[in-house]
């Protein structure tokens, strides 16, 4: 009895946990959790068989995301993705379908954008 009171405790608490995601679990590292808005996103490209993938913005920055798995599919066309409500991919949180293949692709961490000297 009191091994079953235990385990219910132990999943309630776990399911709780689990549901927090965008809550108290993520308020310490907000700060590390990095959006681009689509909007702003001129091109996307991989070019090293999936392993990143090169988010080139109409400011004319360009951000390199390094996807948690290597997405082979990258290299054979294009992807889809539904975005959140606000219009933004998120750093470790969106998934990418490539169209080709219909693997699923995971974001990994963002780079710092780097600002390409504008052509005159």
């Amino acid at each position: 009895m009191k091994t079953s009171k235990f385990l219910i405790t132990a999943l309630a608490a776990a399911a709780v946990f689990t549901a927090l995601p965008a809550t108290a679990q993520d308020t310490a590292q907000s700060s590390s959790l990095r959006c681009v808005d689509v909007k702003d996103v001129r091109d996307t490209i991989s070019r090293d068989g999936g392993k990143t993938l090169t988010f080139t913005m109409r400011n004319g920055t360009t951000i390199v995301n390094h996807l948690r798995t290597q997405c082979n599919s990258l290299q054979f066309g294009g992807f889809i993705w539904a975005t959140a409500p606000n219009g933004e991919v998120c750093e470790n949180v969106q998934t990418l379908h490539a169209i080709t293949t219909g693997e699923i692709c995971r974001l990994g961490k963002f780079d710092v954008p780097v600002k390409t000297a504008s052509a005159r």
